[in-house]
């Protein structure tokens, strides 16, 4: 009896080596997933500050990317915008309302959204010139030839600046006198993305027919603030993560310098974003940390600096990587701590560092905030301008004094495991208008 009873002993064991060696494997492939930068991998992993201090992640898998749609190249596809209506684009396009509302299925005038797709009808109107641009054209050359002006060209075409014309581009071109459909002095408002999702940038661009003394709005019951680039009025502003799906309000008030203000309201669609989930374990000593009004108290302290505003730009290009390392756990992860003690969000990334790697600027900025927080830790938060921060968290010492001004790679501090952290590591973060943002999109690509 004592011979197979060894043997399925033995068995047993080598099965259970094998599916812990499966789960360990399983482990690591969804809580490390890498994204360095440039490509490169660097194999610096967090180590727990003590054997309590060990931290369970069932599922950290990176985000489901939904690309953002570009601008149409067809010129009979339009994207519409705020303020527009079947009747204000059959005013500019020439076509008829009823042609317009037939082509799209659509049976209320009044009821388009922010970032819907109409296709205008053929064939195209006489009011509506197709221009294919050849060697030798410019804006200047082809408002002049048609007799409308570059800003009204830039603007029917969606065109980033006033050199990107692309030869062999298709530009549609309305007869002169057209009106933009929206109430003076607008002409011109873009919302984009089309739909935004939840933790996204939001881009408002404006364009006004005069100079105005001040322009302000609203989404979803936060305030837009604009800034002026070149002859445009842009405002950014971030999704929640948490914010509802659905339709929201948007209204924009600008007043033109020796006249009188004029509104203009509209809805954008917001989309659910597509974000992972983490259950969270930590040890006892930590657990006075998971108070709901702890959690509170420190987003109030984060948001009383992320909602300031300078129209001053400090940034140019993208965000640079604060350390060069691997994502530990993604934007916007739905987090269960102690098995339902603590519900909530991944305000920024996780970046695997040892204590006290170099962490360095992710762009030109000044050092708005020295926080020690409970959450968050020694925490750096820099302000770059026109309502963007980033926050650098869980830091072991600073290296940056209050106000003072910084270039991008420059070091701040150092990395740590201060605050309710369970080993080494950053915790960065982006924030836009005073929400927290996916920071991924804007290290690879510059912010509007």
């Amino acid at each position: 009896m004592s011979g197979p009873q060894s043997a399925s002993t033995r068995c047993g064991r080598a099965l259970r080596l094998l599916i812990g060696v499966v789960l360990l494997t399983s482990w690591a492939a969804t809580a490390g997933p890498a994204r360095a930068q440039n490509g490169t991998e660097d194999a610096t992993q967090p180590t727990p500050a003590d054997p309590e201090s060990v931290i369970e992640v069932v599922a950290t898998p990176a985000p489901v990317v939904v690309p953002t749609p570009g601008r149409p190249d067809d010129p009979l596809v339009h994207i519409t915008q705020v303020g527009e209506t079947l009747y204000t684009l059959a005013a500019r396009s020439g076509f008829a309302a009823s042609e317009l509302a037939k082509r799209n299925r659509l049976t209320n005038p009044y009821l388009l959204l922010a970032g819907q797709t109409i296709r205008l009808p053929q064939p195209l109107s006489t009011n509506i010139h197709l221009h294919r641009v050849g060697a030798g054209d410019t804006l200047i050359g082809l408002a002049a030839r048609y007799g409308v002006t570059p800003q009204h060209i830039r603007r029917a075409n969606a065109l980033a600046c006033h050199t990107c014309l692309a030869f062999g581009q298709l530009v549609r071109i309305a007869n002169a006198g057209l009106a933009s459909g929206l109430p003076h002095p607008f002409w011109f408002i873009e919302v984009w993305p089309p739909v935004p999702r939840q933790g996204q940038v939001i881009s408002v661009r404006v364009s006004a027919t005069l100079p105005l003394s001040g322009i302000v709005g609203d989404l979803a019951g936060r305030p837009l603030r604009f800034a002026q680039k070149q002859d445009e009025y842009v405002a950014l502003i971030g999704v929640p993560a948490l914010l509802s799906p659905g339709v929201y309000p948007l209204t924009i008030q600008a007043v033109p310098q020796n006249g009188q203000a004029s509104a203009v309201q509209g809805q954008v669609q917001i989309a659910a974003g597509r974000f992972g989930y983490e259950r969270l374990n930590i040890s006892a000593k930590l657990s006075t940390l998971l108070d709901p009004q702890v959690n509170q108290a420190e987003q109030e302290t984060i948001e009383a600096v992320i909602s300031q505003f300078s129209a001053t730009q400090r940034w140019q290009g993208p965000l640079r990587w604060p350390i060069k390392s691997k994502i530990l756990s993604y934007f916007g992860a739905r987090r269960d701590f102690n098995g339902g003690t603590l519900y909530t969000y991944h305000s920024g990334i996780d970046l695997t560092a040892r204590n006290g790697t170099p962490v360095r600027a992710a762009a030109n900025g000044r050092v708005a905030a020295l926080l020690d927080l409970p959450i968050r830790g020694k925490t750096v938060i820099l302000d770059h301008g026109r309502g963007v921060f980033t926050l650098y968290c869980h830091l072991s010492e600073f290296a940056v004094e209050l106000e003072q001004i910084v270039a991008a790679d420059e070091v701040i501090g150092y990395s740590g495991n201060t605050g309710r952290s369970l080993g080494p590591h950053l915790h960065f973060e982006l924030a836009v208008g005073g929400v927290q943002v996916d920071p991924l999109t804007w290290l690879e690509q510059a912010l509007p």
